[in-house]
């Protein structure tokens, strides 16, 4: 039997899917090459690139993904350069962006406790041939992100069965082995509702502690409250450049702008160039 190339599938384009506590999904498209410097994969992320090509540079390591055959493994707190390159048939840049929240990671581990730990590769990133049986329980548990019908329960099964799927072929994300601290914590926080009216009271309510200790903790980190709350809402603001046909003015809403021209203002010098660009 010759073989059938792996997920010859799409899914409905729209606005990235969060399901908190087990997974986010989103679907980036491009007709114009792009360049994000400093992206910052919070949690563990599968990508596979289904048109075009993907070059990463983080610290030391560079790989480049240009074919639908294989996937790429991100491990979280990872910080590269992203370029995306249009290209194949379709001439576009087109990808499946599946992230792990490290809660999704710990539950995945303490049931694996009584399997002998894989062998890890201590790199950032990582390339995994796709197999079919990998396609088809990568592509059953997207289209399970993306009905809200499947119940976080049911989801929660599918996702770890990927997980598994991963481990058995040599890859299991590293678990975490301190306990998130206040940037990490913060990060969550906004990333599960960017168009919040976030102030650093409400978010250390939030997290059990008062302004002054979360921005005592945040500082001890090398962190502020301020820049991150932009971070977040400018990766959120990229994505969904990426992920959907929204106008600029509701994209800057959809990250806590009122003011479209302070949004993009935002984005410029967050990235670079203006949010219209990338499109």
């Amino acid at each position: 039997m010759g073989a059938r190339p792996p997920l010859a599938w799409q899914l409905p384009s729209g606005a990235p899917v969060l399901r908190t506590g087990l997974c986010g999904l989103a679907q980036p498209c491009l007709t114009l090459a792009q360049q994000t410097p400093r992206f910052l994969f919070h949690d563990a992320t599968l990508l596979w690139i289904a048109a075009g090509r993907l070059d990463l540079v983080a610290g030391s390591e560079r790989i480049t993904v240009d074919s639908p055959q294989s996937l790429l493994l991100v491990t979280p707190q990872t910080c590269a350069d992203l370029r995306k390159t249009p290209g194949g048939a379709e001439q576009r840049f087109r990808s499946v962006f599946l992230t792990f929240p490290v809660s999704l990671l710990d539950a995945f581990h303490r049931a694996r406790a009584c399997v002998p730990p894989q062998p890890m590769r201590p790199a950032a990133l990582r390339t995994l041939a796709l197999d079919e049986e990998l396609a088809s329980t990568l592509r059953h548990t997207c289209e399970s992100v993306a009905l809200r019908r499947v119940s976080d329960e049911r989801l929660a099964y599918r996702l770890m069965d990927l997980l598994a799927a991963l481990a058995e072929r040599g890859h299991a994300f590293p678990r975490s082995v301190t306990a998130p601290g206040a940037a990490e914590r913060l990060r969550t926080l906004i990333g599960e509702a960017p168009d919040q009216h976030w102030t650093a009271p409400e978010a250390g309510r939030a997290l059990a502690m008062s302004e002054a200790t979360l921005r005592r903790r945040l500082k001890e980190e090398g962190a502020g409250f301020e820049a991150l709350l932009i971070d977040v809402r400018m990766h959120h603001a990229m994505m969904l450049v990426q992920t959907t046909s929204w106008s600029i003015a509701r994209i800057a809403l959809a990250c806590g702008y009122k003011s479209q021209a302070r949004f993009a203002q935002r984005f410029r010098s967050r990235f670079g160039y203006p949010p219209s660009a990338v499109r």
